[in-house]
């Protein structure tokens, strides 16, 4: 999956896969609210909604870069 043409299509890969992993981390922690709302569920859905943020605007910077260095 992560064989690509070049770094941008690459870091591009590597962006998605780190926000898939970061939304289940997040759903898992939302999930895991239910039985406790303290301690490692709680620090579970934190940490996985900053990831997803995180991730999503590498995503962007990603794409906007890419755009940038084409022209």
């Amino acid at each position: 999956m992560l064989k690509s043409k070049n770094k941008f299509e690459r870091a591009e890969g590597y962006a998605v896969l780190a926000l898939l992993a970061s939304s289940l981390l997040l759903s898992l922690g939302i999930g895991l609210t239910v039985f406790s709302t303290k301690g490692l569920p709680a620090i579970m859905a934190m940490i996985g909604a900053l990831f997803s943020f995180l991730s999503a605007l590498a995503l962007v910077i990603i794409w906007v870069w890419n755009d940038m260095v084409k022209e």
